[in-house]
């Protein structure tokens, strides 16, 4: 990540089980890394009435239970600071304008945003729209993303419906698209383990092999993010 500019990531649904279990740890590993920007924000928006201590209270108690390996107190004090909450609706766009508001304020300047929607699907399009017209994805005074987490829609025409009404406020090269659960590298080594390996390459093929399955167990369910 480009150091030079100041860079503000706001987690929308910050109170949320994939705030603690996922993107706190690994924005952790990348400050202490190093691979954060100079000078940072880090913004939790969701309806809890918490305040900035509370927030960050329950930040380290994820942080401790799902990477401890990579705790250093020194170095989570130092990101701490930079840490704030701010409580509002997804659905109510005065709200974005009063986050817009606190987010001028501790930039204090020109800055470049993330917007991480870490927020139930049916939310996408609501956050989407407000933060076109809370106007907080023009980029004349920094860049802007937008990161918007697995489900994208539930079958191809709600994938592209989606995609047309975040289209309808951000550019494309402001989108990402995150899915941490493919399982893609154990997709592409099959590819690998059968094409490279002379002892099974001549029987796995259609006449030997009546399907292939994969499972990817895991202990928390999608809850309420399909």
């Amino acid at each position: 990540m480009d150091n030079s500019k100041p860079t503000t990531i706001v987690i929308f649904g910050a109170s949320g089980d994939l705030t603690r279990r996922k993107l706190i740890p690994a924005l952790f590993n990348s400050f202490a890394k190093g691979r954060l920007p100079e000078n940072f924000h880090i913004v939790g928006y969701a309806r809890r009435p918490w305040d900035h201590a509370q927030f960050k209270s329950l930040l380290l108690e994820g942080l401790k239970e799902f990477a401890a390996g990579h705790y250093d107190a020194e170095k989570w004090d130092k990101m701490c600071a930079r840490t704030y909450y701010v409580q509002g609706d997804l659905d109510n766009v005065d709200d974005f304008t009063k986050l817009d508001d606190y987010l001028n304020q501790i930039e204090d300047g020109p800055a470049n945003r993330l917007y991480y929607l870490a927020i139930a699907p049916r939310f996408f399009v609501p956050v989407v729209a407000h933060l076109g017209s809370a106007n907080m994805v023009s980029e004349t005074d920094g860049w802007r993303r937008i990161v918007v987490e697995k489900p994208f829609g539930h079958d191809l025409a709600s994938a592209k419906a989606l995609n047309e009404e975040i289209h309808a406020v951000f550019q494309e090269h402001q989108i990402y698209r995150i899915d941490h659960y493919l399982g893609k590298e154990t997709a592409q080594n099959i590819l690998y383990f059968r094409f490279a390996n002379t002892i099974f390459k001549p029987v796995w093929n259609r006449n030997y092999i009546d399907n292939v399955q994969i499972s990817v167990t895991e202990s928390v369910d999608v809850g309420h993010r399909a």
